[in-house]
């Protein structure tokens, strides 16, 4: 098995190697490049353009959520920029681990539906068909609340569950995984766990939202993608919100990049077996409706999919003496505080493509937006380069101070929100 990993490395990065070596059409000039299509109607939209320079957008799509409705949104620049096709609110990008929220959503659903059975602090392994233990901790349970809060004690073994996973394409279902988990499986490595107790220390960790899928299978007999689908997405009204590639047309596809020695250099679309973790595509149209329902503790155009008390239970942090790089956790949102304000939200980080989600909790107001670029075999948004980390921060912080510019048109009531 270590040769075959062995191999697979190798082939990953050849795989790598290729994928950023599609050639783009080399007749545009770097000076084109440094160029993005942006209609500028204020000053705002002067500042989005300037940010999106630098840090390599080639399309932005932004909107900004207040009184639980959306007051403001736009799409800039080109979801082909060699073609130099336009984005708009309705392209489809990859959201990566920004999918954790909506894992998290459906896990706070099956809890509350009675006929399942199932509590939030339950040791998850009574749902499974292996014990899922820290093999240094082998007394210790798992529950929904460790898992969902990044308390497992799970490593972030990223690369390594992506090279067998996506690059061998060795199939995502129970039985590897368990191999991949458990003590003596064939895909076991001991640095699939770190050395503390659940619960009692904290690693953001994408391989633990990925059991809640499974989980979610086991427990409802359907396949997480159609669970989502039947009780998040279509509820809330998500059309163009789907875990493959080979559901959206190709003409709705943002195209993805990776900027590097002065280009952007296209990147193909590569599905992966496990969806929970990071697999959705949307658009900003469609996920803005997903952040309302949490802005409205739980519903979205009149129909509840989740009760007030759940979507506050998940904002709240669960763990509040354990930080992670400045980060508290709920239940699939993240939650900091920035100059005495508090936000809730979540990142997401794809081979070409990045998602902000974010709520101000003292008024409620949300922002969105996503972009198709970003760095080579960087997939963290804190290992990019400074200028794009800064340019994201400081679109963050203008659609923040945007949103002052529209009223709220009745009383939010916040005590129930950190």
């Amino acid at each position: 098995m270590r040769n075959i990993i062995g191999r697979g490395v190798i082939f990953g990065i050849v795989f790598l190697f290729i994928g950023i070596c599609i050639p783009p059409n080399f007749s545009i000039t770097l000076e084109d490049i440094d160029h993005l299509p942006v209609i500028i109607d204020d000053e705002f939209d002067s500042k989005i353009a300037e940010l999106m320079k630098k840090g390599h957008m080639p399309s932005l799509v932004a909107c900004i959520i207040k009184d639980n409705t959306t007051v403001w949104s736009k799409a800039y620049g080109y979801l082909d920029y060699y073609k130099r096709i336009n984005a708009t609110i309705d392209t489809v990008y990859p959201i990566a681990s920004v999918t954790k929220s909506v894992t998290a959503t459906a896990i706070m659903q099956i809890i509350e539906n009675e006929s399942y059975n199932v509590d939030l602090d339950d040791n998850v392994s009574e749902y499974l068909p292996f014990d899922l233990k820290n093999p240094r901790y082998p007394n210790v349970n798992i529950s929904f609340r460790i898992l969902l809060a990044h308390q497992s004690s799970l490593g972030d073994s990223t690369i390594r569950f992506i090279l067998l996973f996506t690059l061998l394409k060795i199939p995502f279902n129970l039985i590897t995984f368990q191999h991949y988990l458990v003590k003596g499986g064939v895909l076991y490595h001991p640095k699939v766990w770190n050395d503390y107790r659940p619960g009692e220390g904290v690693c953001y960790t994408t391989q633990g939202i990925d059991i809640l899928g499974l989980l979610i299978e086991q427990i409802t007999n359907q396949s997480y993608s159609d669970y989502c689908q039947n009780h998040i997405f279509k509820p809330l009204k998500m059309f163009n919100t789907s875990f493959y590639f080979s559901d959206i047309t190709r003409a709705q596809l943002v195209c993805l990049y990776i900027w590097m020695a002065g280009f952007y250099l296209k990147q193909p679309y590569i599905q992966t077996s496990n969806l929970a973790g990071g697999g959705l595509k949307t658009t900003l149209s469609d996920f803005s409706h997903f952040l309302i329902m949490h802005t409205s503790g739980g519903m979205y155009d009149g129909v509840r999919i989740l009760s007030e008390e759940s979507v506050e239970e998940m904002h709240r942090a669960q763990y509040p003496g354990y930080y992670d790089g400045g980060f508290l956790y709920g239940l699939g949102w993240y939650q900091r505080t920035i100059e005495n304000e508090t936000y809730g939200g979540h990142a997401g980080n794809w081979r070409g493509a990045r998602a902000q989600m974010k709520m101000r909790y003292s008024d409620k107001v949300g922002i969105l937006f996503f972009w198709n670029q970003n760095s080579f075999l960087k997939m963290h948004l804190n290992q990019t380069r400074p200028e794009e980390r800064e340019a994201v921060k400081n679109i963050e912080k203008a659609l923040f101070e945007k949103s002052d510019e529209f009223q709220l048109t009745s009383c939010i009531e916040t005590d129930n929100f950190p």
